[in-house]
């Protein structure tokens, strides 16, 4: 069996960047992410992760390990009591699984789940904090690897709710970060403080970070979680260089480390090549069926973004509920596989848990896990390139910069298409919000998962909200008219 192409060829011949995997990376940077282009005059290219579901539907329990493979790693660099000969097996194990085509992998997705099982280490007085929006999902899963509590940064607007700091992160498309507790104790402790993204380019936005914290609360040590780590040497000396400063500890803890090469006028080369490139939109003529499952807090738990507190454990209880109800509902309308289980921006790990629940419900189904982003990436379809197409819709979530754009990649292209796509909107989201567009010439997102799947359900959960505590109050399906 051949290894499936790598994603990043065509960027990287069209613009001259390689990729060097450090001879000691736990897993090769190439087997971790692809390339693409954006559309962003401050970086040409994106690093597409191929265990984050960001940006390409990927099988959850692979999510899920891949995640809490990450949190043993910080483990290690706390306590350095985590075997290395049972952390190299669980990297090989993700590298098996990597370097086999999709759909052809569930036993080896299965070894790498049994290895990672055996690393958690619980360390209940960390604090663990992930990045908005790629790594909300990615920090809960190192957390819950370690049994410590968690909180997210967040770019939603929290009326009633302040927060308590703020830091930017230079080269993202949206840059702005809040931090918003709800217990105002949850920085007091002095066990470490985790802060987990999905890659380490310069560290800019850590090193940011760690200033605004340590001036709120001091702690000894912290360690940076990422899945990729590409800094430079300048940049990793800036660590170094912090920590004499602040008199702490900063470790660095990575599943691939290694060096990027850029082209020569990358940023210009960049321009030429997307302009020369055709440019083509989904048809909204395509209508498959859409509908909206609205949960009562009666039925369910009310759930929220990890943004406002403590997420130490799982919600289990209700993640069976919700995927149970889902799952009945789907066999009611006759919804077909293969499904695409969609969080939406921030909203990520819960709809994570479901997709692994709904997996184990649907057996005859496959089921894939991928998010929502604000970052615009150009779209190619072809077997070297990561993004094969692009879902452009309007956000229905609020935040503090505004309505704005948003984006769903590869929920089509080679001549896929999802038999039924399950969105999970930020909880608390009203339906008109779902059919009534923010930004005009844009559809709303019930509306344009109409494009991309034969059948599509967008589940409404109810939200535990400090500054409001209302619930939706049916579970009736609504048909949304072509």
């Amino acid at each position: 069996m051949s290894e499936p192409l790598w994603t990043g060829g065509y960027v990287a011949n069209a613009l001259g960047v390689a990729i060097h995997s450090d001879p000691a990376s736990a897993v090769a940077i190439e087997d971790l992410v692809g390339l693409a282009l954006r559309r962003n005059p401050k970086r040409a290219h994106l690093l597409v992760s191929q265990v984050l579901a960001k940006h390409v539907p990927t099988e959850p329990a692979l999510v899920i390990a891949a995640g809490e493979l990450l949190g043993a790693f910080a483990a290690k660099e706390l306590f350095q009591q985590v075997p290395d000969v049972e952390l190299t097996a669980a990297a090989r194990a993700l590298t098996a699984v990597l370097q086999q085509p999709a759909g052809q992998r569930k036993e080896a997705i299965s070894a790498l789940t049994g290895h990672v099982a055996t690393l958690r280490t619980v360390v209940p007085d960390a604090v663990v904090i992930g990045y908005a929006e790629t790594a909300t999902g990615l920090g809960r899963l190192v957390a819950n690897a370690l049994g410590a509590y968690y909180i997210h940064s967040t770019r939603h607007a929290t009326p009633g709710v302040v927060p308590v700091a703020g830091f930017e992160e230079g080269h993202s498309h949206a840059t702005s970060h809040a931090m918003v507790p709800t217990d105002p104790q949850w920085l007091d402790g002095a066990g470490p403080v985790i802060l987990v993204d999905d890659e380490l380019s310069t560290g800019s936005t850590v090193i940011n970070t760690i200033r605004e914290l340590h001036a709120l609360v001091p702690h000894p040590v912290y360690v940076v979680a990422a899945l990729i780590d590409l800094r430079s040497a300048e940049d990793r000396s800036r660590f170094d260089a912090l920590a004499a400063e602040l008199d702490c500890r900063i470790a660095v803890a990575a599943l691939g480390t290694g060096r990027i090469e850029l082209g020569a006028d990358i940023l210009g080369r960049a321009a030429t090549l997307i302009e020369e490139l055709p440019q083509e939109k989904l048809s909204l003529e395509t209508a498959g069926r859409v509908s909206i499952l609205e949960l009562a807090s009666s039925f369910i738990s009310p759930v929220r973004s990890d943004r406002f507190g403590n997420a130490s454990a799982p919600l289990q209880a209700t993640v069976e509920a919700i995927a149970e109800h889902l799952s009945a509902q789907l066999e009611e309308t006759g919804a077909q596989g293969p499904f695409v289980v969609l969080g939406c921006e921030e909203n990520m790990f819960l709809p994570l848990a479901v997709a692994q629940a709904l997996g184990r419900l649907r057996p005859d189904g496959e089921v894939r896990f991928s998010t929502t982003t604000r970052s615009p990436i150009v779209p190619v379809d072809r077997p070297d390139y990561a993004i094969a197409s692009a879902l452009v819709f309007a956000s229905h979530d609020l935040t503090n910069d505004g309505p704005g754009i948003r984006f769903a990649y590869n929920l089509s292209g080679s001549g896929q298409r999802p038999g039924t796509i399950v969105a999970f909107p930020e909880p608390g989201t009203e339906r008109t919000e779902l059919l009534h567009s923010s930004v005009p010439d844009l559809p709303p997102l019930a509306v344009a998962l109409r494009a991309v799947a034969d059948d599509a359900v967008v589940v409404l959960l109810p939200v535990d909200n400090p500054a409001n505590s209302s619930s939706p109050s049916t579970s009736t399906p609504i048909e949304v008219a072509p």
